[in-house]
């Protein structure tokens, strides 16, 4: 009996040992794809979009084939698309950003004169130039050179475009053959089975993911409009686009319109009150969103922990800028669903 204790008591040291050494690899792991998401990003973010968005319209996919659509029309019919909608915010946003870089210096010398007006000399536009150039040892304030930064940052590069689009056309038109070979990659029929529930709950989840959320941007943009109308801001309708499309990124997205509506509303009525008002709607809008309809509308199962998205939402932009920011609850949905299957809570009594 003390000899079998003994062994016990040696063999404890062991199994720590082998526990940090799993964990150690573990970590090696992840810092190592880490560092390949990051190297790859050019090629992984169009990919990887592609690959979300072709899981959120597969359902509508398997509608279209079981009507008589082949997929490649549908295939089609989804990239043409994607191209109309990306030349009418490149055609529209270029205009109304090429009049707004013209009118720079009339527009910067309107809003020193209303900031020196409602807040006093200290916060004139060329007391805060002259401050950012002394922080930064750079000249002064470029509005231009900043719009122009802005915009190669936001904007994809051609190829990552291309690879965008050919990639949703393909997985869009070979999705049945990419999950046929997913699914009978396994030789059980367990893991078959979990394989076709897990593709099909990705699916569905994130469909009612993108069509929830896509509504509720929508009623936030038309929001967003008539506030815009209402108070007299310039381009009502540009307003609710970009709602529309921020609205999609938590936290940072609604932040950057609150930011954005007080600072175009301030330089176009010079008062702070008028400034607040379209700003204050859409924050009135955005907590009856978040609090009232989208718990009740989405319910629990697609329902995540706030602490987790924010994590998320600084882990993607942080690796994959702007469009890392748009994918990270689509992703972090994949995952969830993806680690539910892979590590149940219960066991699943999978049909005979």
């Amino acid at each position: 009996m003390q000899t079998q204790t003994l062994e016990d008591q040696s063999q404890e040291p062991s199994l720590d040992l082998q526990k940090i050494s799993a964990w150690a690899i573990i970590g090696i792991f992840v810092l190592m794809l880490g560092v390949a998401l990051s190297a790859a990003r050019s090629l992984l973010v169009p990919i990887v979009s592609a690959s979300v968005l072709a899981f959120m319209l597969g359902p509508w996919a398997s509608a279209m084939r079981r009507w008589g659509l082949p997929m490649s029309i549908f295939a089609c019919a989804v990239v043409f698309g994607a191209l109309f909608i990306i030349h009418a915010a490149i055609v529209e946003g270029s205009a109304i950003a090429v009049d707004w870089v013209g009118r720079a210096p009339e527009l910067l010398a309107s809003f020193s004169d209303k900031l020196r007006s409602a807040f006093g000399p200290a916060f004139s536009l060329e007391r805060l130039q002259s401050t950012f150039a002394r922080s930064d040892g750079g000249g002064p304030f470029d509005a231009a050179a900043i719009l122009q930064s802005t915009m190669n940052f936001l904007t994809p590069t051609v190829g990552e475009l291309i690879v965008f689009l050919a990639a949703l056309f393909f997985l869009l038109s070979g999705r049945e053959e990419l999950r046929r070979y997913l699914i009978f990659f396994f030789e059980e029929k367990e893991a078959r089975l979990r394989t076709l529930r897990l593709l099909n709950n990705i699916e569905r989840d994130l469909k009612s993911y993108i069509a929830v959320i896509a509504a509720i941007n929508l009623a936030l943009a038309l929001i967003v409009v008539a506030a815009a109308f209402a108070v007299g801001l310039p381009h009502p309708l540009l307003w609710g686009l970009i709602a529309f499309a921020l609205e999609f990124i938590p936290y940072v997205g609604p932040l950057a319109m609150y930011a954005a509506l007080f600072l175009v509303g301030f330089a176009t009525f010079g008062s702070i009150s008028h400034a607040l008002a379209a700003p204050l709607i859409m924050v009135v809008a955005d907590t009856l969103e978040a609090y009232v309809v989208t718990p009740n509308v989405i319910g629990r199962r697609l329902t995540l922990n706030p602490g987790v998205v924010f994590l998320a939402l600084v882990f993607w932009t942080w690796l994959w800028g702007p469009v890392g920011a748009i994918l990270a609850t689509p992703l972090l949905i994949a995952g969830t669903i993806t680690l539910s299957h892979l590590f149940p809570q219960h066991e699943i009594n999978l049909p005979e």
